[in-house]
């Protein structure tokens, strides 16, 4: 195929994408003609056509090569955009930057297509995790799922995910007093830098900290990611450099590729490090937040302690947050309410990596990647299904019991809600069979109950103050959106297409589980009624609608998703015989 055939195969799935998202969150209305044909009217009498099905969640699958457009071939999701401007409430400059955001993204969609053609599904079921992630498609839900807007074409071939490439990264020096830094209380500084940098390397920083007087240990070495050094460190640092105060190191040895969140790369070592991109993608500013580099490294080690001594979280491993450091931009600093970017600009944590705890037999795959889609070799979750000898109702429970069960009784013995999706939720596979799930990045997507159950749980106080509180009704959507909505929306409709097995059975073996969990656990039974996973009705989360919302100006806290209409639930639909069977 040609460049041009993949970019319009890119163009088909992002307007099917389009119709069936907009249509879930209630922006549009498509009207079924017969059982498997839908149409959408717009104003000027423009009418979009489709062959999908609808989902159990109330979402319309909308098959690609089916759409059309005043009855001719359609795949262009830019024109739809323009023909459903005025339902969408979109106005000209927002709409003129989301097409540009869409043209990124389309253009790398195009180049992840193109790659992945060349793998097998022999050889994608067999690929290490990090690899893996370089040939999936972004976002599921958002439509500008890829649109890093400041980077051109010489910056997705060297940085992005989908090029496969490893570069190196910028290293500064920056003494303790003038950044935020903490570090894991079973860890330390020199032992970290160790694993990140050569032997050579780390004579020449100690070199360059003699010639400054510095002394190593009450200094902090902090990368920085190349394109962040050249498009905003460089600027927007200039005079803590000028002074002394930040010293350049600059490139140092060390291959880092990129994981499917662009910021988190994998590199030497059994760490993963994430740092600050400058870089709006999927609606946001991907910097590093410094309220909570303090608090990152004892959260880690409290959650990782409590899959050590509560059974039903010891299939759950806690990819802990070993340090972080962050400094803060200067005269930025002083602005409480200061676009968040600038607040976010410079900063790096580091993560124990899930490849690490990998024995030869085993394989990682975060969740995002069981909605890998081959077509005509079907799906990568299918074909780990039938490489792992199980049946596909007991590959799936145990697909649950090691991370619907350990995520919902956090919640309800800990008061912790995770936000879990396709990207911070990985499993592990043991010749293909799930034996553990995993979670990292609690920046922001971890929040408590209102009620202390953490606190006494040994959780400490200035880690639980710097923490949202939410009541339980609204933390319990924390679970809903990121596992439920976000994740296994996507994964159900590839089971019952390649597998044969029923959306509705699905959702029933899911609930199956979580009674049992429930019945194994009744101490707990106050904190299930709050936590009601069960109820017939859920909020319905509007990531696109809160895009055409927000728009492109600035703000000081990153933007909220609306709420569209209600969304029935498939756990209150689907109640299986057998739902009283289970240990």
């Amino acid at each position: 195929m040609k460049d041009a055939d993949w970019l319009e195969l890119a163009d088909k799935r992002l307007l099917a994408k389009a119709l069936g998202e907009s249509c879930f969150e209630g922006s549009l209305e498509a009207k079924a003609l017969q059982d498997d044909c839908f149409q959408i009217e717009l104003p000027e009498n423009v009418r979009y056509r489709f062959r999908a099905r609808r989902s159990v969640w109330d979402w319309l699958i909308v098959e690609p090569d089916s759409i059309d457009r005043n009855g001719e071939p359609a795949h262009s999701p830019q024109r739809f955009l323009l023909d459903a401007q005025s339902v969408l409430g979109i106005d000209d400059i927002l709409l003129g930057n989301l097409l540009a955001e869409l043209n990124n993204t389309l253009y790398s969609d195009a180049r992840t297509l193109a790659r992945r053609r060349g793998y097998a599904m022999s050889e994608l079921v067999a690929l290490d995790g990090i690899t893996l992630q370089s040939l999936l498609d972004g976002h599921p839900k958002l439509l500008a799922s890829k649109g890093r807007l400041g980077w051109g074409t010489s910056d997705l071939a060297r940085y992005s995910p989908e090029s496969g490439a490893s570069f190196e990264l910028r290293w500064l020096a920056v003494r303790e007093r003038n950044c935020a830094s903490a570090i894991s209380e079973r860890e330390n500084w020199r032992a970290l830098w160790q694993a990140c940098l050569t032997t050579e390397d780390l004579a020449y920083i100690h070199s360059c900290l003699m010639e400054q007087g510095w002394n190593l240990d009450e200094t902090r070495l902090l990368p920085v990611h190349p394109w962040q050094w050249r498009q905003y460190i460089v600027l927007q640092y200039a005079e803590p450099l000028a002074r002394g105060e930040l010293l350049d190191l600059g490139e140092l040895a060390g291959d880092y590729r990129a994981q499917l969140s662009l910021r988190t790369l994998s590199g030497p070592g059994d760490y993963d490090i994430k740092l600050a991109l400058t870089l709006l993608n999927t609606s946001c500013f991907r910097g590093i937040p410094g309220r909570y580099i303090v608090i990152g490294p004892a959260l880690g080690d409290w959650l990782s302690e409590l899959t050590r001594r509560d059974d039903t979280l010891a299939p759950l491993i806690v990819q802990r947050e070993l340090a972080g450091i962050h400094c803060p931009a200067p005269w930025q600093r002083e602005l409480p309410e200061t676009p968040y970017r600038y607040a976010e600009m410079l900063g790096a944590i580091w993560r124990e990596s899930l490849e690490a705890w990998l024995m030869d037999s085993q394989l990682s795959r975060p969740l995002a990647a069981f909605m890998l889609d081959a077509h005509e070799e079907g799906s990568l979750i299918a074909a780990h299904i039938r490489r792992s000898g199980l049946d596909v109702e007991t590959w799936l429970r145990r697909l649950f019991e090691v991370t619907a069960v350990p995520l919902y009784h956090l919640m309800c013995a800990y008061g912790v809600g995770v936000i879990a999706h396709g990207q911070n939720l990985s499993v592990v596979l043991d010749d293909h069979v799930p034996t553990n799930g995993a979670i990292k990045d609690f920046h922001g997507d971890l929040r408590l109950w209102e009620a202390p159950l953490a606190q006494r749980a040994g959780l400490p106080q200035a880690v639980a103050e710097s923490l949202t509180h939410l009541p339980a009704h609204y933390l319990i959507h924390d679970l809903i959106t990121g596992y439920l909505v976000t994740t296994l929306r996507f994964i159900s409709p590839l089971v019952e297409r390649d597998l044969n097995y029923p959306e509705r059975d699905f959702y029933g073996l899911l609930r199956q589980t979580l009674r049992a969990y429930q019945r194994r656990h009744p101490p707990l039974e106050e904190s299930f009624a709050r936590f009601d996973l069960f109820e017939p009705e859920l909020l319905r989360v509007c990531i696109n609608r809160a895009r055409y919302r927000v728009g492109y100006d600035d703000s000081a806290e990153r933007p909220l998703p609306e709420l569209g209409p209600p969304l029935p639930n498939p756990l209150a639909l689907s109640i299986p015989l057998s739902e009283g069977a289970g240990s």
